[in-house]
Parts: structure tokens; sequence; C-alpha cells
């Protein structure tokens, strides 16, 4: 941002002493903001790991390979592009920056290093910007956590212990990367109950229920380290539930592109394959369509956060994309709505008022629950450093209110809040 772009943004008051007060009504932008989207790394689990790493690559295709393949987006080489056959584990063969790893809980994404491999390349390959999607394996249907919610056989207390230790690992992954200066958007969790498998495995409505209330209840937490974070939220979870419909609920089909989806369909593969069925031969991973559906809300999230400008794929494009017609009008948006919906931007604080008396001025800004924030002042924007004029101001989730004394000889006075990490 240059110095006459900030000056756009400050409004002056004028004192009866005859000094001017300027407040800076924004905060400054997090780095990446205004740029196209540059070195794009990953962390997640068979979501976000390419499709050829789980079997399936024949046929289908997951949105890291989308946007690399269709968007010319840089998640590096794969290993059989920089001369070799694998990376190791996580990565195998994928993309350089893509650590993902099929089968990942938040757990797992720790002890693989996932996080720590991502970061260091923010230094030595110049990754800029990240997405982070963990945490559907978190409550897989043959998993212990989800066999026992849905059972009903653990406690409260056990279900929010547990829910507790995903936001805090995922909260992990996130701080690790974000202090190394990369732009994140970040997802929330998914409910794996509405795949064809797990209803195969758990046909009880209800109980699966239950275990999505525990999912939302991580979301809950996700929501809140977006906020403290200051990174875009991916509500996936909303755009599943608006695509296959709640537990209780489930949707057949969907239109896109004009096309009929089978939203309870696998996709058999060759020779055989059924592009319009959403899911791969497992009946739990996303086929094409709903990945390249996926891939769009990644996009506008780095579009609506740091002003990415990397196009959506249009409904014709995912379809081709699938290797299927295209029907001839779009009809995705009228059912499920803009894929802006579901992007949740971090609240910026503002300053709301001003009130000069003698010597001393009140600020007011507003503020989010749970959050803490920092007022500086400058004298000379074109000099010195800002100084702390208060710090660690808890935020209440309206407007806060504090003053600052000045010299009564000061001609003016620069103002910024900014919040906490």
């Amino acid at each position: 941002m240059t110095l006459h772009q900030i000056l756009d943004t400050i409004a002056g008051v004028k004192h009866r002493a005859k000094w001017v007060l300027w407040i800076i009504l924004t905060t400054i932008p997090p780095a990446g903001a205004w740029a196209a989207l540059g070195k794009l790394g990953a962390m997640g689990d068979s979501l976000t790991d390419e499709y050829w790493d789980d079997g399936v690559s024949t046929y289908a295709t997951n949105w890291a390979q989308l946007v690399v393949i269709f968007r010319g987006v840089d998640m590096g080489p794969t290993a059989a592009q920089a001369g070799t056959n694998t990376w190791g584990e996580p990565r195998k063969a994928g993309y350089k920056y893509n650590w993902a790893r099929g089968g990942a809980t938040t757990t797992t994404l720790l002890t693989q290093g996932q996080h720590t491999g991502l970061q260091s390349q923010a230094g030595s390959e110049g990754v800029s910007n990240a997405v982070l999607a963990i945490g559907p394996n978190d409550f897989n249907p043959s998993s212990t956590a989800y066999v026992n919610i849905y059972n009903g056989t653990w406690s409260p207390a056990q279900i929010q212990a547990y829910v507790n230790q995903s936001i805090s690992n995922i909260e992990t992954a996130l701080a690790t990367v974000r202090t190394a200066g990369i732009s994140v958007a970040l997802a929330n969790v998914i409910d794996p109950g509405v795949a064809p498998l797990s209803v195969s495995l758990r046909p009880n409505a209800a109980n699966r229920e239950r275990v999505a209330v525990a999912v939302r209840s991580v979301n809950s937490g996700v929501k809140d380290l977006a906020q403290k974070y200051q990174v875009p939220l991916m509500d996936w979870y909303g755009l599943a539930t608006a695509i296959f419909g709640p537990n209780t609920n489930l949707h057949s089909t969907i239109s896109l592109g004009n096309v009929t989806i089978n939203l309870r369909g696998s996709d058999p593969g060759p020779p055989n394959s059924a592009p319009t069925n959403a899911f791969v031969a497992d009946g739990f991973h996303p086929n094409t369509v709903i990945q390249s559906v996926l891939a769009n809300l990644i996009l506008q999230a780095f579009d609506s956060r740091y002003g990415a400008g990397v196009a959506l794929f249009t409904e014709q494009e995912i379809l081709s994309q699938a290797l299927i017609a295209y029907g001839g009008s779009d009809t995705l948006q009228s059912q499920i709505g803009a894929y802006a919906n579901y992007i949740l931007l971090p609240a910026l604080p503002e300053f709301t008022g001003i009130n000069v008396a003698g010597t001393n001025v009140a600020l007011q800004f507003s503020t989010v629950s749970n959050q803490f924030y920092i007022v500086e002042s400058k004298d000379d924007l074109g000099a010195g450093s800002w100084a702390t004029v208060s710090n660690n101001v808890p935020g209440n989730g309206g407007i806060v209110a504090l003053t600052n004394r000045v010299p009564a000889n000061l001609p003016q006075r620069f103002y910024r809040v900014r919040q906490l990490p």
C-alpha cells in the first residue's frame, strides 16, 4: 500500500487549539494483498492430496490438480518433474508445496510435519499462500470417535475434550505457517456423514447428526481461529450441506450446467465411468465435479481476502474438466447461492468515534469478542516508529473506548488500531 493510498483512508479533525488529529480508519492489510496468487502450498488430507496418490487419478481430479492444470497456479513441480520418484512422506509424488496426506487427521498432520515443512518453504521456496483444510478424518465413520458419538457412548465431557483437541491441533498448524508470513485460506470441517459410504456404514440419520453436532462444535472454534489469525474462513461445511443436504434430509441430485449430478452415486471408473456421479468408486471422496466446486471456493477466498484475482471455473469448465457435455445454461448458483456467501472474512477493527477535550483525545473503535488489540500513534507519517498508546486491549464484541493525553502544543497526531495475533 502506498502512502497516498493510506492517506485516502484518513480523516482529519481540527481542534480549537489549532492542532490536527488524524485517524487511520483501517488496519494495515495482510502481506500478499493486491497481488496475484503466488506460490501456493497446502496442508490437509485426501481432499487436498493429489488423487494420483489415492488411486483414482485415471478418472477423477482433485482441487489442487485442477487449479494447477487449468489455472496455472504454482504449487511447485511434481516429484517426477523434479527428476525424482518421490519427495518422501507425506508429499510422496505430488506437488512440492502440497503437504497434504490422504488419511491425515488434525493430529497426524502435525506428526507428519505438514505445517513445519510448509513453513520452511516460505523462506527456501518463496511460498506465500496456503490452504489449510483438515479435520474430516477426525470424524471418519470408521473411527473410534465417530462410533462412540454415533452410538451415544461418549459423555458430553468426552466429546468436548475431543473437539477441543481438534481445534488446538488446527491452531498449531495455522499459527506455524502464519508466523512465516504465509497468507492462509482456512477451511472448516466437512461432515463426512453425508457420503454414501458413511450412510451405508452408519445408516441411522439421527445418530449421524449427533456426530454432525460435534463437527459444528469444531467449526465454531475454527471460526474463532480465522478471526484470531486474520485469515478468510471457507465454509466447506455450509457448502457441502447446501449441496448434499443435512443427514436427516439428504439430497439425491443437484443441477450444474443444466446437467443432473447424482449426489448418491459412485463412479466406478474405466471402462464404465460415470462422471455425473458425485463420488469416486469408494463412495467417500468427491468426484471431479464436486472437487471443482471446492476449487472455486478456494479461489474465491484468496480473491475476497487477498485480491488474488484468479478466475473461478465456469459451470461449463467444471463439466468439461469432468468430460461431461455442458447442458447449455448455468444452474448451480440458483440452488446454492454465490460462492462469496461461503467466505467469512475476519472483522477488522475500525475507529468509530473521536472526541477532543483539551489535551485528552477519546478514541472509540470496533472489536470482536475474545480478541485483543493494540492502539498506536505517530506524529509524523513520514518518519519515526509507531508508539504504543494502549496494548492488549480486550475486545467485547462492540465498541471499546480509551483516552490518549497529548501535549498542548502538538500540531497533529496519527492513530491506528490493530488486532493482536
